[in-house]
């Protein structure tokens, strides 16, 4: 989020964006860039940058299966999470677009993505140690009219078959 140029010499405007990311925000324009777009801002530790990349009424699956959703939760459970210094790696193996809206010109918008990988989570335990969880993601991501793309929904913990995530101290 840029600041935004007063309007008046007499007005100011404040910031919470520190500068040194101010004109960053770039608007991803496919699910792949999406989830690069997040993985960085997660290492930067970029909240305000996070949210960007949610649709207002986005949720997240919680560890403990409860859903974290809209801007104002996502936001806390992002604070929360950075005080626990995560290292998070992706491994993307499968992304599937479908749906939506041929436009006037040719071009279709409003189409959905399930964007399904694996991952490696490090993160400070409640003893002080360093813990390590692995799992499988599966998140789905919305295309806007604009062709850019948004988290509607971020699944690291996702039912299926096999084992729940597993975790190991250091």
């Amino acid at each position: 989020m840029a600041a935004s140029k007063p309007a008046n010499p007499t007005t100011t405007t404040t910031t919470t964006t520190p500068s040194h990311l101010i004109g960053t925000r770039t608007a991803a324009r496919t699910p792949a860039e999406l989830l690069t777009l997040l993985g960085e801002r997660i290492k930067a530790k970029d909240v305000e940058g996070i949210i960007a990349l949610h649709e207002p009424e986005a949720a997240i699956v919680d560890y403990d299966g409860s859903i974290v959703r809209g801007h104002a939760a996502i936001r806390a459970f992002y604070i929360e999470w950075f005080k626990l210094d995560p290292v998070l790696t992706v491994n993307p193996l499968q992304t599937v677009v479908a749906g939506g809206w041929r436009t006037w010109d040719g071009k279709t918008r409003d189409r959905t993505a399930s964007i399904m990988g694996d991952y490696s989570l490090t993160q400070n335990a409640a003893d002080g140690t360093r813990e390590t969880f692995t799992g499988a993601f599966c998140d789905t991501v919305k295309e806007q009219w604009d062709g850019s793309w948004l988290y509607i929904q971020d699944n690291p913990y996702p039912p299926h078959g096999g084992p729940a995530p597993t975790a190991a101290h250091h």
